[in-house]
């Protein structure tokens, strides 16, 4: 009873903490325009969602470190098999902790900044946060699973955000990276979810009304411009495959996290 009592109250805090981020972030960037400044406001503010995704999934670490010991005695005492308290864990963490805020989050940005005015750009933004979000917190817990110090899962995380922070796309142009580097950035889920973000809202829409780009060559002022500098595809594969990539990565972190916790009971 306790233990429910204090996993509901971290959700309503934490869903009070994303209503108040949401707002303060929607008064920063409240109706951006349509013209340059528009371009660098919608970038910084993309790449702030996709981050803070990834930070806000850090508190998954703790899904699995706190209960260790008691995870292994029940399992012991022949409470339950590993794949029912894995899913469970899943379905009791993932659904309402990072579903909802994630829903709750684009609702009220959205409409605030005043990006792209179509429902279907809506909803696209709403899936790709709410895959990064299962990115990040499926990454923390295959990082968390066996650990038995919270902190110690919890610092691997955040370094890991912030190198991959470096390879999302913002920091740096990825186009000029050098090759034996370049590779790193297909393993960054900001880069991912902040490729797909820009996609979805540069797509289609001119940030310079009335000015002849076909003049000045280094106008970057369309869609096509911008996406093509930031070595986006523009095809529909450029978006959607980002989306592949994160499930893919979803897969693999938690096929992780359940082998290690196999591995986990064998030796308890």
């Amino acid at each position: 009873m306790i233990r429910e009592a204090e996993d509901e109250g971290r959700e309503q805090m934490q869903i009070l903490i994303t209503v108040i981020l949401a707002l303060v972030i929607g008064a920063i960037y409240f109706r951006l325009s349509i013209d340059s400044t528009g371009i660098q406001n919608r970038a910084g503010v993309l790449f702030f969602l996709t981050t803070n995704q990834c930070f806000s999934s850090v508190s998954a670490v703790e899904l699995f470190v706190v209960e260790k010991k008691l995870f292994i005695h029940e399992y012991i005492s022949g409470y339950y098999r590993v794949s029912s308290y894995f899913f469970g864990k899943l379905l009791s963490d993932l659904l309402p902790m990072r579903l909802l805020p994630s829903v709750i989050f684009t609702c009220i940005l959205y409409f605030m900044i005043g990006l792209k005015a179509t429902a279907d750009a809506f909803f696209i933004m709403m899936f790709t946060l709410i895959m990064v979000a299962y990115a990040a917190s499926s990454m923390g817990l295959a990082i968390a699973a066996g650990q038995s110090v919270v902190s110690v899962a919890t610092l691997s995380m955040t370094i890991s955000f912030v190198f991959m922070m470096l390879f999302s796309g913002l920091l740096v142009n990825l186009r000029t990276i050098a090759p034996w580097l370049s590779w790193l950035q297909y393993f960054s889920i900001p880069r991912y979810g902040y490729t797909a973000l820009q996609y979805n809202e540069f797509l289609g829409q001119n940030f310079c009304p009335g000015f002849n780009t076909t003049e000045n060559e280094f106008a970057i002022c369309t869609d096509g411009a911008h996406l093509t500098n930031q070595g986006i595809d523009l095809l529909p594969w450029g978006l959607w495959k980002n989306h592949v990539a994160l499930a893919c990565m979803i897969i693999i972190f938690l096929t992780i996290a359940y082998l290690k916790l196999l591995f986990l009971k064998k030796h308890s």
